[in-house]
This record gives C-alpha cells, structure tokens and sequence, in this order.
C-alpha cells in the first residue's frame, strides 16, 4: 500500500481526506465504511496478491468452454492470482493503480483471488483485511508517504 501511495500521491490525498473526515477514532464499525480505504487495500491486493498460487483438485472431469479441452477427475489444479489480476479481459489498464475500479463495480466471479476461493478461501482473511485498514488509517493519517528516487520493486525476489 505504501508503494502505491506513494506513486500516487493524488490517491495519497484522496485517502487521508477520507479518513480525517471520520469524527471518532479509528474504530472496526468506521473503517469497514471508508469506501476509498477498502478500494485501495483490494487494488493493493489486486497487484500484488499475498499468495503466489492456489492449488485445487478437480473433482469431476471439467471440459474447459469450447477449447476441446477435457480436465480429468483427479487432476491437480494451480491458480495465480497474479496473472488473473493482471488479465486485461478482467481489469481494463491492468497494470496501473486504480483504486478506484473497486467502487460500485462488480468483477467477474473468481477474477479477484487475493485469499483463494471458495470453502477454502484463507481463514484470516477478515482479520488481515481489519489489521490492514487500522494499519494504514493510522498511518496515513499522521504521515505522507514518498519514494527514494528510482525505487523499483521486484515482485518475484521483493515481495
């Protein structure tokens, strides 16, 4: 989050506007509401996904759309979010921070993953996305973020 905050500092501002326009403390019931916050942690999520991969068993031969394409009972599967969240049939300019695509705007099932899915989505998803927005409401609200000149980041050694 921080990375991507700090490259866009006009996202930055639009976020600590949110949150300083909260008239109580940081609380479960009001950062679960700040739209913009939870917008940004998805598109965080969105780019850079804390799992690399899912693995899921096929439980009954699948035939994959009109590719021909038979998966057989048994086979083990692998998902990468990473890919799926940069699939410009899902999310248009991919590659950029938009935080802004999470608002009033419904994906496709399944092309959105950060957790998994399904009944074995990550069990601490909910209190990672909690320990997320009170980690960057507090921050955001007492600092500005910016980059070191030519910082870059790596997402397959850095992350």
């Amino acid at each position: 989050v921080v990375y991507y905050l700090s490259q866009n500092k006009d996202k930055q501002q639009i976020l600590r506007e949110e949150l300083n326009a909260l008239d109580t403390d940081f609380t479960y019931e009001n950062l679960n509401q700040c739209q913009y916050l939870n917008a940004v942690i998805d598109e965080t999520l969105r780019l850079a996904p804390p799992l690399s991969s899912v693995q899921r068993e096929c439980i009954q031969d699948y035939k994959l759309g009109n590719t021909g394409i038979t998966i057989p009972a048994g086979t083990n599967i692998e998902i990468q979010p990473f890919v799926i969240h940069r699939d410009p049939e899902y999310f248009v300019d991919p590659d950029e921070f938009r935080p802004e695509r999470f608002i009033d705007v419904k994906h496709p099932p399944y092309a959105y993953v950060p957790f998994g899915c399904g009944p074995r989505q990550c069990v601490g998803m909910r209190f990672a996305l909690n320990e997320m927005r009170l980690c960057i409401a507090k921050t955001i609200h007492k600092y500005e973020f910016s980059l070191a000149p030519d910082f870059q980041i790596d997402y397959f050694t850095e992350t």
